[in-house]
Formats: structure tokens, sequence, C-alpha cells
């Protein structure tokens, strides 16, 4: 079933560099650096959907104790890892929680792990959704998408308090994309092995993610939907693989990884934030912290 508004996987230009000066030119706007000694790289980090295809993400000098970068981003809160090869798999599982719909408004959380989508135009991807229809009911689903070649295709029903396992493996025997997203508690699954679509500029595999995300193509500020109250959403047993078949954790020394939270571009307000990341870097969480 495809969602005419479903999230779309991440675009993200990088910064251009002219006489040591930074800044940023997107759709002629040019964003000057900050003055502060540490200043902000502004770079873009997008979810397009048909209403809206520009997010901003914003990367900080410093490190975090963890010693990962710090981003923000105004629909994504968690990890991403990103090294000079390539990603082979990522894997996540995770508690679907119950949420609480926004004020009446049309609400929608997802949970996932994908590939790509840091730092290109593509994302293959799957997990979780939480949508609050018309602003009441709520509708529980697994989920999948290969971006920019579609939008969100909702899988089999789920409940809250059910336990989800996902997995994106790019499959060199077949060039396909394996997305498997389980239903522990259930039994049910999802199950595609997608191609690299001719749209989806050579699937590079250039980063791996594990994200909860507000899919845009709402009415809320900067065009996504509300974030319905979640609460907190606890990722475990997470796991990266490069294309060397080294298999590690987000604080895995092969790679480097940056920690996301979502903040509103337009009006400042933080709306998901994340943890650090455990002492193995197998686990971390995100909060919600508003609308």
């Amino acid at each position: 079933m495809s969602n005419p508004q479903g999230s779309k996987g991440a675009r993200r230009w990088r910064m251009l560099s002219s006489g040591g000066v930074l800044a940023v030119a997107i759709m002629g706007l040019l964003i000057p650096p900050s003055s502060s000694a540490q200043s902000e790289v502004v770079r873009e980090l997008g979810a397009a959907a048909p209403a809206m295809g520009k997010q901003w993400i914003q990367r900080k000098d410093a490190l975090n104790s963890d010693s990962s970068s710090d981003y923000t981003s105004m629909n994504w809160a968690g990890y991403v890892a990103e090294n000079n090869s390539t990603f082979r798999a990522v894997h996540a599982r995770w508690v679907q929680p119950a949420v609480t719909c926004t004020r009446g408004h049309d609400s929608w959380f997802v949970a996932w792990v994908g590939l790509d989508g840091w730092g290109n135009g593509v994302v293959e991807q799957g997990g979780s959704s939480a949508r609050c229809a018309n602003g009441t009911t709520v509708q529980y689903n697994l989920w999948w998408e290969m971006y920019p070649h579609n939008d969100i295709q909702l899988g089999p029903s789920i409940s809250p308090g059910d336990t989800i396992d996902a997995t994106v493996t790019y499959n060199d025997s077949t060039n396909n994309f394996d997305i498997v997203v389980t239903d522990v508690t259930s039994g049910v699954s999802l199950r595609k092995s997608e191609p690299c679509f001719s749209d989806m500029h050579g699937c590079p595999r250039v980063s791996a993610e594990v994200v909860t995300e507000t899919p845009l193509g709402g009415n809320a500020d900067d065009g996504v939907f509300y974030l319905p109250k979640y609460g907190n959403e606890l990722y475990s047993s997470v796991s990266v693989t490069d294309n060397d078949g080294h298999t590690g954790t987000f604080s895995d020394s092969n790679w480097s990884s940056g920690r996301v939270r979502q903040v509103s571009q337009s009006t400042g307000v933080e709306k998901q934030t994340t943890s650090s990341l455990s002492s193995g870097g197998a686990s971390f969480s995100t909060t919600w912290e508003h609308e």
C-alpha cells in the first residue's frame, strides 16, 4: 500500500567552500557561516515529500563525550555511521511504543534502519510506523521504502508493546537490498528483496542509520507531520556491517558516527532528543519532547 504523503529518504548537499569561507547555496539562498569560534556548518538533511523537499541539518565542530559528532535535523533523531568505504547491513531491535495523538492533528511517528541517506539522495529502509489517522485513530504497521523510487509502503499491522526486529542488507549475489522487519511478539513479518532502481543513483551505500523520524508532508511547522507523543524509544542490538564484512556497533573505530536530534528549523523547538550511546555502542534511545 503506497501512501501519497509518505516519508521520502534523505537528500543532502555538501557544503561549498570558497576562499576559506564556508557557505551553502541552495535554491538561491546563501547561508553564511557563524562568526563564533565553534561555528556550525550548515548541511542539508532531507526526507522529501510531494509538498516539500528541503531540510537543514547543522553539524557542530565539538565532539560529544561518546566521540560522535552532534547534528540537528528538522525530522530525524538517532545515529548515523559513515566511513570511506561502503556498508552492507544495518540491524536494530526496539519495542513499538504506544503513541498519544497530538491535539487532534494528523500525526506520524516512524522508527527505522537503513542504508544511504547521509550525503546522498537515496535511502533503502524499513521499520515500524504509528500514524494517527484523522487525528484520533492510531494505526500501527510495519513498512519499507526505496527512496526516491517510492513512498512509504505499509505492511502488516502490529500492536503497541510488540518487539520489532529490523535489518537492511545488501545481497552481493543478487545485487538486491533485502529488507526484513519482524514483529517478534506476533510472528508477522515484512520481507522485501528490491533492486537498486534506475532512479536511485547507484545506491552507493555510503552510510547506515537507526532513526526515529517525523515524515514530511504534514501540517506542522517545517512541513512535517505532528509528532505523536511516544515517550522513549530504546534501540538495542544495533550492529553495522561494512563491505569488507566487519561488523560492529555505532562506536566501532572502523567508522565515524553522528548523533542527531530533531529541532524545528522554523521555531527552534526541540522535538526529539537522542541519548549518548551505551558503553558498547549497541544501544541508545530517543525521547519525545514536543509535538
